[in-house]
Order: structure tokens, then C-alpha cells, then sequence
């Protein structure tokens, strides 16, 4: 599995090569990610979400034993509904969303430690709404491999 401080260190490097992306916060899910999130202020976004990534077995021999990192991503930008719509937030957001994609792949060409593995297959962009009522935006979910 990857080192979560290596994984956040990387989308705290994506955001270094993206401006507008305001901000990045590792969550988890649970009570505390509800606070976090309805606390931000429209000036923090679009911010990116990063789940800690789940690993499974991808080895059929103890001599190679790798695991394959399933992430989700989310970027996501609060919205005023009585001022602009859900779809409008996502319109938005969308080049971002983009860019952090062709960012994974370019990263994974050069032999990034985190994303060389990357399975191109698994690239998933899904548009989201209504998250916590006033957010919504783009997640991202992909997975690659590490060795164990």
C-alpha cells in the first residue's frame, strides 16, 4: 500500500502546479469530514478532497508481492443555489478536473514513485452534486500499484 504521507505530499505538489486549486485536505469519512467541509468558505475553493486509498492483493506469487492502491479524489467548489446552479459549479470546475488528470498520466510517463503504475484503464471522472448540500464539482477515482 502507499505511504499516505507520500500520496498527500503528491497532491500537495499538484496543487503547487495548479493555482486554482485553493486548497488540499486528506479526509476520511466520518463525523469530522462533515465539519471540515461545511466549514470552508467559498474563498477555499475549488478544493481537493483526498481519500486515503484502500489496497488490495495483486499477487499470485509471495516472491512479487505488490497491492493495487484504489483512490478517490474529489474537487469540489461551493455554490450559492440562489445565486448559480449545481451544473454551472461542475461547468466550472471541469478544466481543472482536467488538468489534474493529464497530470496523472504525464506524471506517470516520467516515472513518478506514486503514480508510475498507474492503470490508464481505471481513470473515472464522475460529475457530483449536492455533496453537503452546497458543493459540488468532479471525483476522480484510479488505482496503481505498489510494491508491498
Amino acid at each position: 500500500m502507499i505511504d499516505i504521507k507520500v500520496y498527500r505530499e503528491y497532491w500537495e505538489g499538484v496543487q503547487k502546479r495548479i493555482p486554482e486549486i485553493k486548497k488540499v485536505l486528506p479526509v476520511t469519512i466520518d463525523e469530522e469530514m462533515s465539519k471540515t467541509i461545511q466549514g470552508l468558505s467559498k474563498e477555499e475553493c475549488p478544493v481537493l478532497f483526498i481519500l486515503i486509498p484502500s489496497g488490495t492483493g495483486a499477487s499470485l506469487s509471495a516472491d512479487n508481492v505488490r497491492e493495487n492502491n484504489l483512490c478517490v479524489i474529489f474537487l469540489m467548489s461551493k455554490y450559492d443555489p440562489q445565486r448559480k446552479g449545481a451544473y454551472e459549479t461542475i461547468e466550472e470546475v471541469q478544466p481543472v478536473m482536467e488538468r489534474i488528470k493529464q497530470m496523472l498520466i504525464e506524471d506517470s510517463a516520467t516515472g513518478c514513485p506514486v503514480t508510475k503504475e498507474l492503470d490508464l484503464t481505471s481513470l473515472s471522472t464522475l460529475p457530483e452534486s449536492g455533496f453537503y448540500r452546497t458543493f459540488a464539482g468532479w471525483s476522480l477515482a484510479f488505482s496503481f500499484k505498489t510494491r508491498c
